[in-house]
């Protein structure tokens, strides 16, 4: 964990941790309700089903963001380049990737499941901001990248605007998510006076420069003495302004403030950490994600297996269901229909065989199959044929079953991206012993085994927490993603 979100002097608000999982219980039961509301059915399936493309989505957007947004670096503005390097350095974090593009509603925000995250800024807002205003802008994003927040907002906006649904079932923790990183981001700007002066621009844009803060901030009284008056905050998923400006108020007048100021001054290396290049370490017993974390990155990606399986009809265990399928035999046709099949229907015509001239009485037929993709084929309905097509996939995909799908999941994740969604979500990530990507054999290899004895592998888990069956036979690990970035930041510069 970083140091300035651990132990007693931590900047996190106080009741962060507690609304993160106050909300995670609450998400499922609260989308049921939203859906009854709206009269649409929302289930397990597709919550999870939404997970997957909210995850694919932000893998995405990388390539869009190099596609269609100014990437910085030392010579394409160096401003930037300059005070984004200095934050990383400061906070002892990697230094992201930094895009500027075009957005009216959101001034700055930190992007990705995992490292290099992508700090992306607005080219509507960047020129607003002084030097020390831009320095708590983006030690505030920065500040969410080092607090682990990134990924988990990542996926509920992949632009930093949520929705007033996900404010409503979310708001709760990324408030608090919120005033944990305005934190961050006076000490990276050193000044409160910087700070109010940048949150006023984020919230007023030009008109920012107008406002006369101190009587601003007094309208925090007025809404604090109206609990109705607060009951709009829970519809956004930033607080008020004022609140904003009260909190770091607070703050640096606390002994907490002084504790970090004192860690962020300290004698540092000038440069962000580089995180480490496969081959240049060994994996040590302690990267490897103990075994809680990876039951917690597992039941996630178990979530989203059987609701893809439910999603075609399927079950946790392969099903024949012979006793579903309705079949009728009439002259030279055979046909079957089973629910989510459709129809298919054999077709032949039968002739004699003969023996020395004379005619034998056993048949023999010329049968043609008929499914619904060639039906639709041969009447030129190329729409009918892809259904039919994606009807009996879905019908492996069923029969099949958890059991059979869910190592297949696994393998087609990990041989091109080292992790699951699970995985991404946990910040864990499969390597060699050297850290480096395994390869398609060793990691097809390594869950067949989960395959063939996953219930050995649950067994001995109580034993071998860190290293597990599959880990050992493959000379495979599951690292903790922070344990790299440990590494890096404590390497000789």
């Amino acid at each position: 964990m970083h140091p300035l979100f651990t132990g007693t002097p931590s900047l996190r608000e106080p009741s962060e941790r507690l609304a993160f999982w106050l909300t995670g219980l609450c998400a499922f039961p609260a989308a049921l309700l939203i859906g009854y509301v709206l009269h649409e059915s929302i289930g397990a399936s597709q919550v999870a089903l939404f997970i997957v493309i909210a995850m694919v989505y932000v893998t995405l957007a990388r390539g869009r963001l190099l596609g269609s947004s100014v990437r910085i670096h030392q010579t394409q503005y160096p401003r930037v380049f300059s005070i984004a390097q200095s934050a990383a350095a400061a906070l002892e974090i990697p230094m992201p990737l930094i895009f500027v593009r075009e957005d009216n509603f959101v001034p700055a925000v930190a992007l990705g499941l995992g490292q290099p995250y992508a700090l992306v800024l607005s080219s509507h807002w960047i020129e607003l901001f002084s030097d020390d205003e831009l320095a708590f802008v983006i030690g505030r994003e920065l500040g969410h990248i080092a607090a682990g927040h990134t990924r988990f907002h990542s996926l509920l906006s992949v632009n930093g605007n949520e929705n007033p649904l996900i404010s409503l079932i979310f708001g709760a923790w990324l408030r608090r998510c919120g005033l944990t990183c305005d934190k961050v981001g006076l000490l990276c700007c050193g000044s409160l006076d910087a700070a109010v002066r940048a949150l006023g621009v984020t919230t007023f844009h030009a008109f920012g420069r107008q406002v006369d803060y101190e009587a601003f901030a007094e309208q925090h009284a007025e809404i604090a003495s109206d609990s109705v008056l607060r009951w709009g905050e829970w519809l956004s998923s930033e607080p008020y302004a004022t609140r904003r400006i009260a909190s770091m108020r607070r703050f640096i007048t606390s002994a907490s403030y002084l504790d970090a100021q004192a860690w962020f001054v300290r004698e540092r290396g000038e440069a962000p950490p580089a995180l480490l290049l496969p081959g240049e370490a060994t994996v040590a017993k302690h990267d490897c994600a103990g075994w809680w974390r990876r039951f917690a990155a597992a039941a996630i990606d178990a979530v989203v297996v059987i609701a893809i399986v439910t999603s075609f009809g399927g079950s946790i265990s392969p099903v024949a269901r012979r006793s579903e399928a309705n079949i009728s035999v009439t002259p030279g046709n055979v046909t079957a229909s089973a629910p989510g099949l459709g129809a298919i229907t054999i077709r032949g015509k039968t002739h004699a065989v003969t023996t020395g001239g004379s005619p034998s009485p056993a048949p023999r037929t010329n049968w043609r199959w008929e499914n619904p993709a060639e039906t639709a084929l041969d009447g030129g309905n190329l729409n009918s044929a892809i259904n039919g097509i994606v009807t009996i996939v879905a019908e492996a995909i069923g029969h099949l079953g958890f059991f059979f799908w869910f190592p297949v999941y696994l393998t087609l994740l990990v041989v091109p991206a080292g992790q699951t969604f699970g995985m991404m979500i946990a910040g864990l990530r499969v390597v060699t012993m050297d850290f480096r990507t395994p390869s398609v054999g060793r990691t097809i290899w390594r869950y067949i085994i989960v395959f063939l004895v996953w219930w050995l592998i649950v067994a001995l888990s109580f034993f071998w927490r860190r290293i597990l069956l599959h880990d050992r036979l493959t000379k495979t690990r599951v690292v903790k993603v922070e344990r790299v970035i440990a590494r890096a930041s404590t390497a000789p510069m």
